[in-house]
């Protein structure tokens, strides 16, 4: 992933690279994959949805196809983690690089309102998930002698949001899972940071606005905090993430880059 000649990254900078993008059905994870192919390496696109996602690598163009696996997990549960992981680094030959974009969204409302298993769910699947999918790449990217992970937190990881307090705090704490990471394998190599985006138009925020009342009064409470005029899209995110997996890179660990379109901004 180095760029010897220290100009600027070519198109297909990412060739010889293996990656592992989750939540890559849909939305950001499934921009990530395709943008991750278009820069020439190979792709395990990881989701729970197994049928979804074998759609998502059987409809890509043949060139790109040949180039993509696809393997069914839900990361809140280690074990299957563990095997599609395996899976994933036995199939692609190398495992280089892992982008941990699954989650799921929606409004649980204030702590009274948020059940003990919402609270669970969510903190399994957006924190718990990015924890144990990192720590089953671990000796894949040991074993390259360097690697790069991508986290995806959210702009709710850097800000609280209105009856969502379970998202949050899981958002937030992938943002100092990032970190942590960051301070233990700089040693080793392994390049660790973390993407917040804001709004971006995905399945789970047009899914987050039918709840009703609570989506409403947010959507009143942050109206026009895009600057840029939002949702982004997920290319936009797909991009950031891009560049982090890429050559122009190699002195960036620990690092959170905001995606928001200016939200944090104000």
């Amino acid at each position: 992933m180095a760029n010897d000649n220290g100009g600027p990254a070519p198109r297909g900078f990412l060739t010889a690279v293996g990656v592992l993008v989750t939540g890559a059905a849909s939305g950001i994870g499934l921009a990530v994959a395709v943008r991750c192919l278009s820069e020439g390496a190979t792709v395990a696109a990881l989701d729970r949805d197994g049928p979804a996602v074998s759609r998502v690598v059987a409809g890509l163009p043949a060139g790109a196809r040949d180039h993509a696996i696809a393997v069914q997990a839900d990361v809140a549960d280690p074990d299957q983690v563990g095997t599609a992981v395996a899976t994933a680094g036995e199939e692609l030959g190398r495992l280089t690089a892992v982008v941990n974009v699954a989650g799921i969204g929606g409004y649980t409302g204030d702590i009274g309102q948020t059940s003990p298993a919402e609270w669970a769910r969510t903190l399994a699947v957006n924190l718990s998930g990015t924890f144990h999918v990192c720590r089953a790449a671990l000796p894949f990217l040991r074993a390259s002698g360097a690697g790069r992970i991508v986290n995806v937190s959210s702009q709710y990881g850097l800000v609280g949001g209105a009856g969502s307090p379970a998202y949050s705090a899981a958002k937030a704490g992938v943002i100092g899972l990032t970190r942590a990471m960051a301070v233990d394998h700089a040693a080793e190599g392994i390049l660790v940071n973390c993407v917040c985006p804001g709004p971006i138009d995905t399945p789970m925020l047009r899914a987050s606005a039918g709840h009703g009342e609570q989506a409403g009064r947010e959507a009143a409470r942050t109206a026009g905090r895009v600057l840029l005029g939002g949702p982004g899209r997920p290319e936009d995110v797909a991009g950031v993430i891009a560049f982090l997996l890429g050559p122009d890179a190699g002195f960036l660990t620990g690092a959170v880059l905001t995606c928001d379109g200016g939200w944090t901004a104000g």
